[in-house]
């Protein structure tokens, strides 16, 4: 006897945990939020979607209805018994009332199961159990437009809830780990983009002079970079240097991605295309050997020139007097023009000041 007395008790209280699920009850309202549900329409047949509440205000009898279709559609309706309707056995409820922050469209609720149940987690066993569907689900008309469409909420089952709850759990999860790894492509990968630009054009600048040649074609570059900002080049042109971090940067779980860049596990790999920059920039000044204090004097404008004036003296680059000095005799005035890239010398000539041949001598070169 008191076996089966726990027994009746046990599922008594089974079956009322189950009506609870996903109802919520404070003062003078009654909730129930709907982990999943069906929507039928001649747009769009039947559609299941999540989040279908059923809200009772007791103190004032109103109901609010709120169906969350998809991103960007949400339905909130505002409803108020309105009157029930008999046709022999058959009986169903009108509730009128509006949908909020549409315009205040008016909208008829038309139902044969009472909206104060509907806050009791009274849904449908399943999509299966529905027999008629426009007939045993709620249907919501819109007298203006002449929209009319159905929902079915699916009762709340305790294995059903707490799936959501982990699909909730693990869906913030992901946005968090998102939102980290998009602090983290914005706070590295300027870093990244304008060192590995920089290091390519100091080696871009590094081949010019060994070998005396602009590097013209542009190429592309694929690297990665870590929270130390150590930066490793994966992929220059057709050339992989990294086998492993390239089947990373390919085939890795992607965290968050931006244009040309993504995060994969913690580390933020890029693709840049690099266009070489050999920027010559040419100078001119002009020298005097002083006998005086043994100098060479420098002026800012060449002798040739309207606007030299002796008053605008100058400190010549290191390497351009070191070159002066081994190649210029300690005699008359020049004119002396060269030229840089990333001031670094690569060319220098000159021509001595009352010579009819104007043709610059040239002292030094790269490209010899």
């Amino acid at each position: 006897m008191k076996r089966t007395l726990f027994v009746v008790v046990l599922t008594l209280v089974n079956i009322v945990a189950y009506c609870q699920v996903g109802v919520k009850n404070e003062g003078h309202y009654t909730v129930c939020t709907y982990d999943k549900a069906y929507l039928k329409s001649d747009n769009t047949g039947i559609i299941s979607f999540e989040d279908f509440e059923v809200f009772h205000d007791k103190k004032t009898n109103e109901y609010r209805i709120k169906a969350f279709i998809r991103e960007g559609t949400e339905y909130t309706f505002n409803l108020k018994y309105d009157k029930t309707v008999k046709e022999g056995s058959d009986v169903a409820y009108l509730y009128k009332g509006v949908r909020s922050n549409f315009m205040d469209e008016s909208v008829v609720v038309f139902t044969r199961t009472k909206l104060s149940a509907y806050v009791k987690n009274v849904g449908f066993d399943s999509l299966d159990t529905i027999k008629d569907f426009d007939k045993q689900a709620i249907s919501f008309i819109f007298p203006k437009t002449y929209l009319v469409f159905s929902v079915a909420p699916i009762k709340n089952t305790i294995e059903a809830h707490k799936a959501k709850e982990e699909r909730i759990r693990q869906k913030e999860a992901a946005r968090v780990a998102k939102g980290i790894a998009k602090k983290k492509l914005e706070d590295l990968l300027p870093y990244g983009e304008a060192f590995l630009k920089d290091s390519l054009q100091q080696q871009v600048i590094k081949e010019f002079f060994d070998n005396g040649r602009k590097v013209e074609s542009s190429f592309t570059c694929v690297a990665v970079i870590d929270d130390n900002k150590q930066i490793t080049i994966i992929r220059n042109g057709d050339d992989i240097l990294d086998e492993k971090l390239e089947y990373e940067w390919l085939k890795g779980e992607v965290e968050y991605k931006y244009k040309n860049a993504k995060v994969v596990n913690g580390k933020v790999f890029f693709e840049i295309s690099f266009a070489p920059k050999i920027e010559i920039q040419e100078h001119e000044c002009s020298v005097r050997y002083d006998k005086k204090t043994n100098s060479y004097i420098y002026y800012e404008k060449p002798y040739r020139s309207n606007a030299f004036d002796e008053s605008n003296q100058m400190e010549a680059p290191k390497e351009i007097r070191k070159i002066v000095e081994d190649n210029i005799v300690k005699k008359g005035k020049y004119s002396l023009y060269w030229k840089t890239v990333d001031e670094k010398l690569v060319s220098l000539s000159y021509v001595k000041h009352g010579l009819v041949d104007t043709v610059p001598i040239e002292v030094y070169s790269i490209y010899k």
